[in-house]
């Protein structure tokens, strides 16, 4: 009788002074070859195997086993031989097509190891980890609707499988398919509280879902697999922003960046969360640090230059925007700034060729409109203020702000466009302040 062994190595010793003494006991030599072959030990095994098949020369698992020892060291032709005699002795052999499907994958040919692992999970329906394994194949394949089906019947048969209902969830998610997604990860985590990965994958669906609120909460939980932790983190600081809790949202963003000082996302989000906030001091703090980070970003020194010019620090704008035209020279946002500097400091005429400059570049440029729209408003000129606000509205720009203004200038100039403007903020934000206004002005041309 064998010994309890300490280890694996310890087994193999056994097992091989065992078969030295029983030579015959081809049980005994089976296992031998399959732990040589669990060791590591290809030749070994197959020298095993074949004492077997000498004495049991029709034992078509013994012979599949022995495919599986020619596949391992490129003996194709020899191993093809082997599967194909195991199953003319015993038709539908399962593990003699999943041996062929391992030929064919080791020969390069998906389709025709995609097919023997079809016939191998058909052959064995109770089987599921074989179903399993055809599924995780086929999603590596790319074969999506393929994999998505083969783990529905995987859960027709064993409904709370958590391997394939993640794999499912995760496969519905990347197809859009969210509701459905949203059921696979419940179903995991009513069964097991602990799935973190399942919490981090049923906030991404809430999160496209818009449902921020549920959304947090689980990327929250989440945070307890370190490998999910800062991702998990930062998603939650998104969903803060979206609900406009922008204290949650800077505290959450600032914990990120004692881990990762120089993240670019991290700071992003952060100045935005400052400028949502109405800090306009603090976004424009870590818009300078992003300069500083990521110099090849544009975008930063453009923000930088706003808000220094919004905070009356025209001069550090100025600094902003010569470093932003020194690495990205003739940048049209950038002029656009520029302009918007030169009316700061009460140069109106050179504000309004820099934009019709940068109006050269691009006519359809609606930001440019309205700083042109701001710098007629400080001149006094109605007209021409109109006729900019009105031009960013035909090019999109639906700022209620922006809108109340060109209303309020058609009314003043009886345009019967005014009232249309006036609807239109009802419509985009019914509760806020611009939209009571608007209200005012309507009622007052119904009555």
């Amino acid at each position: 009788m064998l010994q309890r062994p300490g280890n694996i190595n310890g087994l193999l010793d056994q097992l091989e002074e065992k078969s030295r003494q029983n030579p015959a006991d081809l049980d005994l030599l089976q296992r031998l070859s399959r732990l040589y072959m669990r060791h590591g030990n290809n030749s070994g095994a197959e020298t095993v195997i074949e004492k077997i098949l000498k004495s049991d020369p029709d034992n078509a698992q013994v012979m599949v086993e022995l495919a599986d020892c020619q596949i391992r060291r490129g003996a194709y032709d020899d191993a093809t031989y082997n599967i194909e005699r195991a199953l003319e002795l015993k038709p539908g052999m399962t593990s003699a097509f999943i041996a062929m499907s391992r030929l064919y994958e080791a020969q390069g040919c998906v389709e025709k190891q995609v097919s023997f692992m079809m016939r191998a999970a058909n052959a064995s329906p109770d089987k599921i980890d074989i179903r399993l394994s055809l599924a995780e194949m086929l999603k590596r394949y790319g074969d999506v609707g393929g994999a998505i089906a083969q783990y529905k019947l995987i859960l027709e048969q064993q409904s709370d499988l958590e391997a394939a209902l993640f794999s499912l969830g995760t496969l519905q998610l990347r197809q859009n398919s969210v509701v459905e997604a949203v059921s696979c990860f419940r179903t995991i985590i009513s069964n097991n509280p602990g799935a973190f990965d399942a919490h981090f994958n049923l906030g991404s669906c809430y999160f496209r879902q818009r449902k921020y609120q549920m959304a947090a909460e689980h990327f929250r939980r989440s945070q307890r697999q370190p490998d999910l932790a800062q991702r998990s983190m930062y998603l939650m600081a998104q969903c803060y922003l979206k609900q406009h809790e922008y204290d949650q949202a800077i505290v959450s963003l600032e914990k990120l960046l004692e881990l990762d000082e120089n993240n670019v996302s991290y700071l992003k989000s952060l100045a935005e969360a400052y400028e949502a906030a109405g800090e306009i001091d603090m976004a424009r703090d870590v818009y300078r640090r992003l300069v500083m980070v990521a110099p090849e970003r544009p975008e930063f020194m453009v923000r930088l230059a706003s808000l220094t010019i919004e905070l009356g620090e025209h001069d550090k704008a100025e600094k902003a925007l010569d470093q932003l035209f020194r690495l990205h020279p003739g940048h049209v946002e950038g002029h656009r700034i520029l302009g918007d500097l030169y009316a700061g400091r009460g140069d109106f005429r050179s504000a309004i060729e820099e934009y019709r400059r940068t109006l050269m570049i691009n006519e359809n440029n609606a930001n440019v409109f309205n700083s042109l729209a701001r710098v007629y408003k400080a001149l006094g000129n109605t007209e021409e203020e109109q006729q900019a606000l009105k031009r960013a509205a035909d090019l999109g720009c639906e700022n209620p702000e922006m809108l109340l203004r060109l209303g309020q200038l058609e009314r003043k100039l009886r345009m019967p466009s005014s009232l249309d403007r006036f609807r239109r903020i009802t419509e985009l934000v019914p509760d806020s302040n611009c939209a009571r206004e608007a209200e005012y002005f309507i009622r007052h041309k119904a009555a």
